[in-house]
């Protein structure tokens, strides 16, 4: 059995405009305000280039994908990049 598109509807779609809030719905706000502090962090880590600031920023970057990876979960646009 075919299925049957509405044009009318598909073009209505395109036209309407993106709704924000519907993107500030999808993130946690939590989420969000830890980012802040986290790249504060990174750029100091970055900034002083010392073995022990080394392995801070390995370890920074691993748990910011982790991160990443269960928000996007949650938000239900699992991809893998």
């Amino acid at each position: 059995m075919a299925t049957v598109i509405n044009l009318n509807e598909v073009r209505a779609k395109r036209r309407r405009p993106p709704d924000p809030a519907a993107d500030e719905r999808r993130v946690c706000k939590e989420f969000v305000e830890a980012w802040e502090p986290i790249f504060e962090a990174l750029e100091l880590v970055e900034t002083i280039q010392t073995p022990r600031t080394a392995r801070a920023r390995e370890l920074l970057l691993r748990g910011l994908a982790v991160m990443l990876e269960m928000e996007q979960r949650r938000s239900g646009q699992c991809t893998k990049w």
